[in-house]
């Protein structure tokens, strides 16, 4: 039988066991990518830049997986956070994503149950002007080895004497009649930085989204929509499934011991010896009263009368002769 104190270590012990998986699950190391893009789009539907990170978890990562990016410091709100559902095909927001201060800027983490995944923010502090003339400065370092990691610029209507350092590695026009240049940058190692410095030409100000309308180009929001919802409790159901296993399991050695505490051993019935069965057999039975053995007997009256003798009617309580009450025998 488990004693009290016993079943006070074996709690502790479940205790610091919860904490221990719990803390590992949630202070794991950033997960490595198979492969990122970081999309700059300039003066797109905002002055600002619109810089959109789509990445994919290694394919030998397990999921779900903690992912952590560093951001500039200017970064005050995330645009979206999503996966990418490939049941349905479409962006999931994932509302759970926290970005707080670093030693350099800002730290973006989250856990994503997909391997693929995007977000988005603006970034005024990225693009500088000096009349005409515009200058990108953007600056990425990773925090987990990528497979393959490419920068992608999006040059705005009216551009011109646009150049670029390093040099884009392909230069394309896609539907929207925009410019892209592509930057592959191959394999990178955790903590190795990578840079991107642009200049172009402007002379004017309008937002590339404003002179795209007459073709029906959707924005980056409608090419990527996201859902609010989806992702939320699957950020933390590995470590929630520990800490309820474990809970169940000191549950069980609860109810145990004090089911093992409650169980009464039930003490063996005496049955009478055939000595005191034979005395009891010969006790007498309780005596019956008379009254309830016989009926009583009927009182007899007389048949002659005590005063003048004459001999009663049958039915009569007085002597019809000389009037005397007629009595018992």
């Amino acid at each position: 039988m488990i004693t009290k104190s016993q079943l006070v270590r074996y709690l502790l012990l479940s205790l610091l066991l919860i904490s221990l998986l719990t803390g590992t699950a949630l202070a794991q190391s950033p997960a490595p990518l198979g492969l990122l893009n970081i999309a700059l789009w300039p003066e797109y539907d905002r002055p600002e830049v619109l810089i959109i990170y789509r990445g994919q978890v290694a394919e030998d990562v397990p999921l779900p997986a903690q992912v952590s990016f560093d951001l500039p410091a200017d970064v005050e709100v995330l645009n979206a956070v999503a996966y990418l559902d490939e049941a349905q095909g479409r962006l999931l927001n994932l509302p759970d994503h926290e970005l707080v201060e670093a030693a350099d800027g800002k730290m973006l983490s989250f856990t994503t149950p997909s391997r693929q995944f995007q977000f988005e923010y603006y970034s005024d502090d990225t693009l500088s002007r000096d009349g005409g003339t515009r200058e990108i400065s953007f600056s990425f370092t990773p925090s987990a080895a990528i497979g393959n990691l490419s920068f992608e610029l999006q040059q705005p209507t009216a551009t011109s004497d646009f150049t670029s350092d390093p040099s884009p590695s392909e230069t394309q026009t896609r539907q929207d009649g925009l410019t892209y240049a592509l930057y592959d940058l191959g394999a990178v190692s955790s903590g190795d930085p990578h840079s991107l410095q642009v200049s172009y030409t402007r002379g004017t100000d309008e937002l590339s989204a404003d002179t795209l309308v007459s073709v029906n180009v959707p924005s980056p929001a409608e090419q990527t929509p996201v859902e609010v919802g989806g992702g939320g409790l699957q950020n933390y159901l590995g470590p929630i499934l520990i800490a309820v296993g474990i809970l169940f399991l000191t549950g069980s050695l609860i109810y145990w011991f004090w089911s093992q505490r409650s169980v009464v051993v039930p003490e063996p019935t005496p049955h009478p010896s055939s000595a005191q069965t034979r005395r009891s057999s010969r006790k007498k039975k309780p005596a019956v009263s008379r009254s309830a053995a016989s009926p009583a007997k009927e009182d007899k009256v007389a048949a002659y009368c005590h005063q003048c003798g004459t001999k009663f009617k049958e039915d009569s309580s007085f002597c019809h002769a000389c009037g005397a009450e007629r009595r018992a025998e």
